[in-house]
Formats: C-alpha cells, structure tokens, sequence
C-alpha cells in the first residue's frame, strides 16, 4: 500500500540530483519522464511533488498542460535565481507550484518547505484529494461536500444534480477514472429520439458492462415513452454496469414535475447528489478564473501574471448565471485582448457588472420578471397547463419552465 509520506521527484530538466535516497520519514519516487509519473501519480494519494526545472530556458508547454491535470499535488519547482527574474518562470510558479527552492540546494531548507507542504496538504484532505485534478477545482464547502459525497460512493446509479456548466460531465468522468471504467456519455439534447433508441441498441454489443460507466445527462428530457426503454436497457442488458444520471431539476422539481415514470423515478432518486451554482461557491470563482486565465494565455503564446484587484471584486461579485462556461468565455474574451502583465475587469467585460443585491430593486428586473411569469401564465392556459408543449411554445427547455414556474409560484 502507498505511503502517505512518499515525495515524487520529477527530473524534468537538468537532471540535478535533488535530495539523496535515504530519509527516515520520506520515500522519494523519482521519474524522468511525464508519463511514467502521470501513471504513478494515476494510483497513488502522494500529496507533494518536487520539480526539477534548473537550467531550463523557459517553461515547456507539455509539462504545464501535464501539471493542469494534477492540480491535487503540491509541487514544489526547483529553479536557479536567474530563471526566478524571468516572467514566465515567475508565472510558472504561481500557476502550478506550492513553492520554490533555488540553487544550489540546501536540503534543510528544502525540507522545511516540504514539511509545510505536507501540512498544508493534511489541513486540504477533507476536500477528497483525488478528486482535484484536472478541471476539478474547489475549496468551498458546498463543493467539497459534494466531493466527498461522490468520493463516497462505491457503486453507481447515482444522479448529479444541478444546473448548466455545474461540472456535472467532469465529476462523473472523474468517478468513472477512478474506478478503472470506460466513460460512456448518452446525450439526448445532441441526439433525435429514434437516434438515441438506436443508440441504445449498438450499446449492448460495444461493450462488456462490467467495466463501463454510462453517464445519461439531460435525463429531463426524455419523453417518458424513452425513459422505459432506458430502465428496460439498464435492468436487463446493462445491469452489470455503473451508471451516472444528470439533471437539471432540483430534488423537490423532479417530484413535483411528474415527468418521470414511476420506475425510472425511484432509479433516479436512488443516489442524489445536488451540484452547487458556481454563483455560491465563493471564492472558487477566482480560483477557476486563475486556472482558465493560465491555461487560455499559454495557449494564445501570453504571459498574463493574473487578474487586476479590480478584476477578481468583479469575478467574485458577477452572478454568473451561465455557470463555468459564462466564466470561461468571460476570461477567453480578457486574455484575446490584453497586452499586459494584468487582466482586468473591463477587458472581460464585467466593469459595470454588479451582484444581484444591487440590482435587486431596479424596475428593469421587475418588469422583465413579471413580463416571464405573464407569459408562462398565458402559454399555460393554451396548453392546458402541458409542460412539455408549453417549453416548445416558449423556446426554452422543460428543465428550465419548471425552475421558472417554481421561481414565480405559478400555479397550474
């Protein structure tokens, strides 16, 4: 069984020896090249990871996009103090590293830094570590409590709760990685009904069931002639297999809607996890902010070191009603047109954004709302209260009728 105590020694670059072999308390695994340690990283909890980048011109691009996948480790970055003037080596180390150690090492010190490396990570180890890789970011509660839930669970048949671009697809692919499945994804939003029957029908002979997890997303969505066939599927052709639903109806709204048949009903309340709105996670905003900003600038060739004081009031105050994708393109926008060291606040047009308690009690909302709720009302009475027709009617998902419906008290 792996040691909690066990260091990762990446020789990246000069191929410095960094630290010797024998330690009391600490096993050093060293490797010399990504995948090796990707795949060791893949089946161990190691907490703390030391980077050998001495001698190295600039950052490679391999190694970030190989450490935007273990954001879960600590990594300490050894370096030279000349790289340490250079800007991409210092946005290098506020992107991806815990710490720095310079050379020439004293191992003192350096274990100082990995000492509190290894604290820092056992005060984080309620946030399911292995979860924290990759797009997975969080350190609010809500969303670590929806980490260890997931973490938690030993088999499948669970339902993800939560609005648009909560994460739903990620968590579940996680999951499904950490279990040593296949990732399957049936999307009836991408898909014509008769396409998602047939869909159905070559699944059984792709693959051996044991070993798959099927994620269905927009499960909402299914007409109930279709939520048959996928519980029939799921109990006599698939029933080997662990399974992930996602929906965009609250706990309360998939009992209240009636949309589901009985069957498939219970199937889905079977294990119910709820997904926070990214709007409620705090100061997660800023954290997801700062990983897309690095990610984005490196692939458009920047050096943007981070966000403006004025730019993260703003991320944490913005509403963010289109969850983590609104905030990707918000910062996709910001990065496409700086030119300097900082992204601000208007470059990701959010200058005149303003939370929701200021706007509260401006007429414009109030009239917009009351101009929904009126419409919904009348839509309704024409389809004698169909919610399904009624969504057609209205251009918008069930899903979202139903939040409205329950946003405005609307009676049917």
């Amino acid at each position: 069984m792996t040691s909690e105590r066990e260091i990762l020694v990446l020789q990246y670059s000069s191929g410095l020896r960094v630290l010797g072999n024998q330690y009391s308390d600490w096993s050093l695994i060293r490797y010399k090249n990504l995948e090796a340690a990707g795949l060791y990283l893949d089946n161990t909890e190691a907490p703390i990871g030391i980077i050998d980048c001495n001698g190295a011109e600039k950052p490679d691009c391999k190694l970030e996009c190989w450490l935007d996948s273990y954001k879960g480790v600590s990594w300490i970055a050894v370096l030279s103090k000349r790289q340490l003037l250079k800007k991409e080596w210092q946005l290098f180390v506020a992107a991806h590293c815990y710490d720095y150690h310079t050379t020439p090492i004293s191992e003192e010190k350096l274990f100082i830094t990995i000492g509190r490396a290894y604290g820092m990570t056992k005060l984080k180890s309620k946030l399911s570590l292995s979860f924290q890789r990759g797009e997975i970011i969080g350190r609010h509660d809500s969303f670590q409590h929806v980490l260890q839930e997931i973490h938690g669970c030993a088999s499948g048949n669970i339902t993800l709760a939560g609005e648009e671009a909560t994460g739903k697809r990620l968590l579940a692919e996680r999951w499904a990685q950490l279990k040593g499945l296949k990732f399957v994804e049936l999307d009836k939003i991408l898909v014509e009904c008769n396409d998602y029957i047939s869909m159905f029908d070559n699944l059984a002979s792709m693959f051996e069931w044991g070993h798959v997890c099927l994620y269905i997303s927009h499960v909402e969505e299914l007409p109930q002639p279709l939520q048959f066939k996928v519980f029939s599927f799921l109990k006599n052709e698939a029933s080997s297999s662990e399974v992930i639903f996602g929906c965009e109806l609250s706990y309360d709204e998939v009992t209240d809607a009636e949309l589901f048949v009985s069957d498939f009903h219970l199937l889905l309340k079977n294990k119910w996890i709820n997904i926070p709105p990214l709007r409620s996670r705090g100061h997660d905003k800023v954290l997801l902010a700062k990983h897309y900003l690095y990610k984005l600038s490196r692939q458009q060739g920047k050096r943007i070191l981070g966000f403006s004081s004025d730019a993260e009031m703003a991320i944490i105050d913005y509403d963010w009603l289109g969850n983590v994708t609104e905030l990707i393109n918000k910062v996709a926008a910001g990065v496409s047109c700086c030119e300097e060291d900082y992204l601000n606040s208007e470059m990701m047009g959010l200058k005149n954004s303003v939370s929701p308690e200021e706007y509260s009690n401006l007429s414009l909302k109030q009239a917009r709302e009351e101009a929904e709720s009126l419409a919904i009302k009348r839509v309704l009475n024409l389809v004698s209260g169909r919610p399904g027709r009624a969504a057609e009617l209205l251009c918008i998902s069930r899903a979202s009728l139903h939040r409205l419906i329950a946003r405005y008290g609307i009676r049917r």
